[in-house]
């Protein structure tokens, strides 16, 4: 590149040096949707550990026969597995978002991006604790009807009709809630992380 080809490319982008006061008071007004995300996740975290620390206790406070306590922790160690990957990544994103000081646009792409994809891994954390609740809640439920000296071949069509859209109308309630509670804690400020990137768009 020549001394003329330089000298266009500078007249070029100077016209665009207008704009730099505005991007900057962008980037200041970015750092607050990101102290709440940080705010959010550090009240999170323990509450995370925490509950997968009390899944630990279920058998015992349900009550379940010492026998039915293989099939519960072999479902609660893969639970185990999920949860540590998940809260690693939810950990690192949240250090991450520690290092964010605003002075770049491109640091507040990264950050927006890396959000999106937390977002989607918290969805999917959730998803997949269902199977082990699924595990649990039939394991209470067989122990019920063997209290009452009763199994599933003695129930009625009817009732087990009822019970597998109760299942089916329980699992489409979580999902959604789990939809819901993601946006409602993290959307909201991803909503304007993504107008404040617009906006340095335009």
């Amino acid at each position: 590149m020549n001394f003329d080809q330089l000298k266009e490319q500078w007249n070029n982008e100077d016209g665009d040096s207008v704009n730099i006061p505005n991007t900057i008071e962008q980037l200041k007004k970015s750092k607050h949707p990101i102290e709440k995300i940080q705010k959010s996740m550090k009240a999170e975290f323990p509450m995370q550990v925490i509950a997968v620390i009390l899944i630990a206790f279920f058998p015992q406070q349900l009550r379940f026969p010492e026998s039915q306590y293989i099939i519960y922790y072999t479902s609660y160690a893969m639970l185990v597995v999920i949860s540590s990957y998940y809260l690693f990544g939810f950990y690192k994103f949240y250090k991450q978002t520690e290092l964010y000081d605003g002075n770049t646009k491109n640091s507040l792409w990264k950050i927006y991006h890396e959000l999106k994809l937390n977002m989607e891994r918290y969805q999917s954390f959730g998803f997949l604790l269902l199977p082990h609740f699924m595990i649990t809640l039939g394991l209470e439920f067989y122990n019920i009807l063997e209290k009452k000296g009763e199994s599933l071949g003695d129930m009625s069509s009817t009732y087990q009709q009822a019970l597998i859209i109760s299942v089916l109308i329980g699992t489409v309630a979580i999902v959604t809630s789990i939809v819901l509670w993601t946006k409602y804690i993290y959307g909201r400020n991803a909503k304007r992380l993504e107008n404040i990137l617009n906006e340095m768009d335009e």
